[in-house]
C-alpha cells in the first residue's frame, strides 16, 4: 500500500511539473509572438483536437520552436481529455516552406499510446492537421493564434 502511494505522488508531482514547465513557457511563447518576435509556423498556438474513430475530443496547445535538426521543427503540445486529464508531450517533425505555407509531416512513437503521426499545414494564421497512430485512431486538430 505505501509504494502504491509512493508511485502515485510521484506520478503526480512529475505530471504537475510537466503542466508547470508548459505554462511558463507558453506565457513566454504568447509575449513573443504578442511583441511581433515570431512568426509562422513559430510561436503559440491553440485550439482543439478530436478522434474521427472514438469521437474524443479535447483543447490544444501548441509551441512551435526551431529543431536542432535541419528542417525539423520542434513541436510542444499540451492536450486535455474530457476536461479533467491533461499532459504535455514534444516531438521534431521535419518541414518545408511551399509558397506562403509550411507542410509539416512526421511521426513519433508515444509509448502505450502507439506510433502518432501528424501531416500539417501551418499558415502565418492557422495550423490545421490531419493525425493517426497504429492503434487505428484518426483525427484532426485546429489551431490559431493566442
Amino acid at each position: 500500500m505505501i509504494f502504491l502511494r509512493i508511485l502515485v505522488a510521484g506520478t503526480a508531482a512529475l505530471f504537475l511539473c510537466q503542466c508547470s514547465s508548459f505554462e511558463k513557457e507558453w506565457t513566454q511563447s504568447v509575449a513573443n509572438y504578442q511583441s511581433g518576435k515570431v512568426n509562422a509556423p513559430f510561436g503559440p498556438w491553440q485550439g482543439d483536437w478530436s478522434t474521427i474513430t472514438n469521437n474524443h475530443t479535447g483543447g490544444l496547445r501548441a509551441i512551435v520552436k526551431p529543431s536542432l535538426k535541419k528542417d525539423h521543427y520542434t513541436f510542444r503540445y499540451h492536450a486535455t481529455w474530457a476536461s479533467i486529464f491533461q499532459g504535455s508531450y514534444s516531438v521534431d517533425f521535419p518541414g518545408k516552406k511551399q509558397g506562403d505555407y509550411y507542410i509539416i509531416e512526421g511521426d513519433k512513437s508515444l509509448g502505450i499510446f502507439g506510433n502518432f503521426g501528424h501531416k500539417a499545414i501551418v499558415t502565418n494564421s492557422s495550423f490545421e492537421a490531419k493525425y493517426s497512430n497504429d492503434k487505428g485512431d484518426l483525427g484532426s486538430f485546429t489551431l490559431k493564434r493566442p
